[in-house]
């Protein structure tokens, strides 16, 4: 029977089986992974709790959810964020823990009261190598010592370390912060790769990557090509589920969080192999997703990132028969759970007001790389209304229609900073 590695507040060999939360804790409830598993639960009859930053979240609205609460953002109040999710806990007793963002999932796992058996998340046993997921810089070593294909990349760790090579690059390059999400005392910050065009543009953005974070961020060769990911749900560096898909369209037109989505096999150019690799060498158990690009030049993937938590396409996987939200309930319960590796092939889901930001830069937006990574307008405009037969919606569902109704409202009462739309 196989069994959490680590759970981040109690050992499931210190809590007896009677004792085992049945209620799962769901975070993020703004986002449509977020969604997709308050779905995934309580159609199974789980008690699902949804939680989220922002009063107006769809997964708030959801008709699977028992309760609801609205916590203080991780970002702009990280003490006060833990404090409010271990009172809710308190109260409500033992939780499984679902997080569906960094910026709530690390502050959860890093606080002291982590260990007063409040809630149990699914995680490497080996702490060192939940870092190393992390650290986008030590993910690429990691890569790299397993002969896993990566973009050439220099890590910087001062200005003097930028000027010995800023005259020897080939522009346009990556400027890659080496964390999605850090803190400086109680505010956080969340960064997202950059381009630079010129030395003087790169000097630039890695001064501001540094003021921010405290940190060089990577920089990286571009690489074009095709977006792909394999997510999996470990135990142990064990796969108990898989899903892997390629991207037809990202939130940007040069790269970004997918908006349109097929799932394709893990033997797909080499992709599930690569990521196995990966997911035996951490060791890892819980969700992990493993995002790849297909060089152009030379059709080989190169790692990109790993993200150590539930994904933002995975509404596109439990539609293609992979329910990893169940399976990570259960294996966090130490439940007896046998691997399910197979999923449909050629699913395709869409996010839609993702898709209008896509278009959106298409039609109006002028980028340096628009000439070799946009399409053209008409053919954009083509895209967008033409899509693939029996096209998902990773957020609506006629069983559940509150939560699409509320994103299109919190949308339109955003309509000036539309640009904002999307999920990691």
């Amino acid at each position: 029977m196989p069994v959490p590695s680590q759970v981040a507040t109690a050992s499931m060999h210190q809590v007896p089986r009677s004792a085992l939360a049945t209620t799962a804790l769901i975070l993020d409830a703004h986002l449509k992974s977020s969604l997709a598993a308050i779905r995934s639960l309580g159609k199974r009859g789980i008690p699902v709790v949804a939680a989220s930053h922002r009063g107006t979240a769809m997964g708030l609205q959801s008709r699977y959810v028992t309760d609801t609460f609205v916590y203080p953002s991780p970002l702009h109040d990280r003490s006060g964020f833990t404090d409010a999710v271990v009172r809710y806990t308190s109260r409500a007793g033992p939780v499984v823990l679902l997080a569906f963002s960094d910026a709530c999932l690390l502050p959860l796992l890093r606080d002291e009261r982590s260990e007063n058996k409040l809630w149990t998340y699914l995680s490497p046993a080996c702490r060192e190598h939940f870092e190393i997921a992390l650290d986008k810089s030590r993910t690429l070593k990691l890569a790299q010592d397993i002969g896993v294909e990566i973009p050439a990349t220099h890590v910087c760790a001062s200005e003097a370390d930028l000027a010995a090579i800023v005259g020897e690059l080939e522009y346009p390059v990556v400027v890659k912060p080496r964390r999605s999400v850090s803190w400086t005392g109680n505010k956080g910050v969340q960064t997202t790769a950059m381009f630079a065009f010129s030395a003087e543009e790169l000097r630039e953005k890695c001064s501001a990557v540094f003021h921010r974070t405290g940190e060089f961020p990577l920089i990286q060769e571009y690489v074009r090509g095709e977006e792909g990911s394999v997510q999996f749900m470990c135990d142990g560096g064990r796969v108990f589920g898989a899903c892997a898909n390629r991207r037809l369209r990202s939130v940007w037109p040069h790269g970004g969080p997918g908006v349109l989505k097929e799932t394709v096999p893990l033997s797909y150019r080499g992709l599930g192999e690569r990521a196995r690799r990966i997911a035996r060498e951490l060791q890892w158990s819980g969700p992990i997703m493993i995002e790849f690009k297909i060089d152009q030049a030379s059709g080989v993937p190169k790692l990109m990132e790993i993200n150590g938590r539930f994904w933002g396409s995975l509404p596109l996987a439990i539609a293609a028969g992979s329910d990893f939200p169940h399976q990570y309930y259960r294996l966090a319960r130490g439940e007896e759970v046998t691997p399910t590796l197979d999923y449909q092939i050629g699913v395709v889901s869409r996010h839609f007001l993702a898709d209008v930001k896509n278009l959106l830069w298409t039609l109006f937006k002028r980028h340096p790389l628009r000439s070799f990574a946009y399409p053209s307008r008409i053919q954009a405009i083509k895209n967008f209304f033409m899509l693939p037969k029996n096209c998902r919606s990773d957020v609506m569902d006629t069983r559940d229609i509150k939560p699409a109704v509320a994103e299109m409202f919190y949308a339109l009462s955003r309509v000036r900073t539309m640009w904002s739309v999307g999920e990691e």
